[in-house]
């Protein structure tokens, strides 16, 4: 059997929403102010307003890299830590570019199994470095990651007990929320309870993973933490003249719920392919709550699943045996289908 048109290697290898297409087509005429200033970003404010209940300062970007650099650089001083999971895509995967940004500011990755991160070694780590004032850099602010790259979901409770514990050490939180919405169909509560009523003072609002074309926004609920924002935006290349093409993304990313049935496909299909795994004994590493599948393979299948033409990654470790399924909005029942042929199939041949 040869597998068509399926690729689980990742969230942004898949195509742009219709209607998001459509948006952009339709904003595509006349005159608007620039900068910000046009109709699209200025209802957009309003729009994440009401849907977060609290007046929040929008910020428009081009990558979750640069949203999460920017916000993190708001948050910290050059001489600050920024304490995120072992995990996080800030630490692993964005070139040092929150540290670039922050002027300096350093990142502490605490050990996690699971995505999430452990308030206890964080805690000793302040302590480590306040001894060392001023040799140690001082902390500064917690980055978590919702939902996180483990595929797993910070609970309302688990959110609270961080923010009680930062409160505690005058810490500020930044969430990286590029799959925010699959969290937030996961947990089946309203955004304002895992952001700002959760201790939240800053977010990364990711939409590029979830059928958006280019669109990222840096989102502030403390905006004590904005007040020369806008001086790091524009500094950063980040402040769009034609910022309607990426404000009318976000709009239709919103109406009608959009990105809420996106992430819930994306959430169900990869239910669906953890029981194809279960069915042929396949070990999952960590609890499905989003839309990542993370499975243990062995060398064998794994080669034989890829001349199928099943796209997938290899994590971490090539010697972990560990690998990466991403579900997406485009994700069918038929993508799921053929990876249980694919895997009854591998059966027979071993047997």
């Amino acid at each position: 059997m040869k597998v068509k048109n399926m690729n689980f290697k990742s969230d942004n290898t898949v195509p742009v929403n219709p209607e998001i297409i459509n948006a952009i087509s339709a904003s595509n005429h006349g005159y608007q102010a620039s900068y910000g200033a046009d109709e699209y970003s200025l209802k957009l404010q309003k729009r994440l307003s009401d849907i977060f209940e609290k007046d929040v300062l929008v910020y428009l970007t081009n990558t979750g890299t640069a949203a999460n650099s920017l916000a993190l650089s708001a948050l910290v001083k050059p001489y600050e830590l920024i304490f995120c999971s072992s995990q996080a895509h800030i630490y692993t995967d964005e070139c040092g570019a929150p540290e670039f940004y922050a002027g300096g500011a350093k990142m502490m990755p605490i050990e996690s199994l699971n995505g999430k991160i452990d308030l206890d070694p964080i805690n000793e780590q302040i302590q480590v470095s306040l001894s060392l004032r001023p040799h140690g850099q001082k902390p500064g602010c917690v980055s978590l990651t919702q939902a996180t790259e483990a595929g797993t979901v910070y609970t309302i409770r688990e959110l609270e007990e961080i923010s009680e514990f930062c409160k505690k050490q005058s810490l500020p939180i930044h969430m990286d929320g590029a799959r925010f919405a699959n969290s937030l169909v996961h947990l089946q509560c309203r955004p304002a309870d895992i952001t700002w009523k959760a201790g939240v003072d800053v977010m990364s609002f990711g939409a590029t993973k979830n059928g958006a074309l280019c669109a990222e926004a840096i989102l502030f609920f403390n905006h004590k933490y904005a007040e020369n924002f806008d001086y790091l935006h524009k500094r950063s290349g980040q402040l769009m003249s034609k910022s309607r093409f990426f404000a009318c993304q976000f709009l239709s990313y919103l109406e009608e719920d959009l990105w809420l049935k996106n992430a819930q496909n994306a959430n169900q299909k990869a239910q669906e392919l953890a029981q194809v795994f279960r069915k042929h004994d396949i070990e999952i590493v960590h609890e499905v709550q989003a839309n990542e599948v993370f499975v243990k393979l062995s060398p064998e299948c794994y080669e034989y699943l890829q001349k199928k033409g099943c796209g997938f990654y290899e994590w971490g470790a090539s010697t972990s045996d560990l690998c990466r399924f991403v579900t997406s909005w485009v994700t069918s029942k038929s993508d799921i289908e053929q990876v249980d042929a694919c895997l009854a199939e591998y059966s027979d041949d071993t047997r």
